[in-house]
């Protein structure tokens, strides 16, 4: 097969030139058409990420939400078991103590009221004593024990000899208590 060139080298030049410009432009093209793609690509993730964004931030306050409720919940068990720690820790046997004054009181001596005032730590005993010596034996134990202190028995309760009424006031010394 024979070739014959029938273009001038003028047209040949200007040929090269436009292979060249539309090589160019189909290249311009192609990267017009990826840039395009991935910019689709590109939004649509977004969109979607956004979407499971948005779902991830629901769930999680959600979460939050519930999870205030435990917190709330523990809190108030804790202050309930630091109120049971501080009775526990400021318990006293009030039975022994009650027991010590028993044995602290004599034999002729009832008491009607025996009143104690934890806030203040004082005591105060009422009742009748069958003798004299039977009230002021009871005021000798009383001011003998290790737990009470500043014991008042007032005069006028010491002035007859029989059947006696009275009524003792005295601080209580909590520390002593067990």
């Amino acid at each position: 097969m024979i070739v014959i060139n029938l273009l001038s080298p003028s047209q040949k030049k200007e040929l090269k030139i436009k292979r060249l410009y539309i090589a160019i432009k189909e290249l311009v093209m192609l990267i017009l058409l990826f840039t395009s793609i991935i910019a689709i690509l590109l939004l649509s993730s977004k969109y979607i990420l956004d979407n499971r964004l948005a779902k991830l931030i629901e769930k999680n306050a959600y979460a939050i939400q519930q999870n205030m409720e435990v917190v709330r919940k523990i809190n108030s068990i804790n202050e309930k078991i630091k109120i049971v720690d501080q009775i526990q820790v400021n318990f006293k046997q009030w039975s022994e103590f009650l027991v010590s004054l028993n044995d602290s009181t004599p034999e002729n001596i009832s008491y009607e009221i025996i009143r104690i005032n934890y806030e203040d730590a004082t005591i105060e005993l009422k009742g009748i004593a069958k003798t004299r010596n039977d009230l002021t034996k009871l005021e000798d134990n009383l001011k003998n024990s290790n737990v009470l202190e500043n014991v008042n028995l007032p005069l006028q309760s010491l002035l007859p000899k029989e059947n006696n009424k009275f009524s003792i006031i005295a601080n209580i010394n909590i520390g002593n208590i067990k």
